[in-house]
């Protein structure tokens, strides 16, 4: 996937790795792949220096280094939002409907 962004490497300690990893999981950046360090990490830089990410940090197919695999975490993400949408306007109406017949 090209991108316009910086790449960086670093060496982490294993204190830092330790901390990062917490990060992911404690912010729910995981994907079937497993942790996902570049957003956790533009993330991490975000709140520290008080600017806001342009990438959404939840969405796999943004993250530099993803491939075509990691598609369906971010449909599945999307279905759910959807199908949660509709839920809760179908137990609305059930509700409205339900209220009207007590009446």
């Amino acid at each position: 996937m090209a991108t316009d962004k910086k790449h960086i490497a670093v060496y982490l300690d294993k204190a830092v790795e330790d901390a990062l990893s917490k990060f992911c999981t404690d912010n729910g950046l995981e994907s079937k792949k497993g942790l996902m360090y570049s957003a956790a990490v533009n993330k991490a830089l975000a709140q520290f220096f008080g600017v806001e990410s342009s990438t959404p940090s939840t969405t796999p197919g943004n993250t530099p280094g993803n491939t075509a695999s990691d598609i369906p975490d971010s449909l599945d993400q999307r279905i759910a939002e959807i199908v949660e949408r509709k839920m809760s306007g179908a137990i609305e109406q059930l509700r409205t409907e339900l209220g009207e017949l007590a009446a």
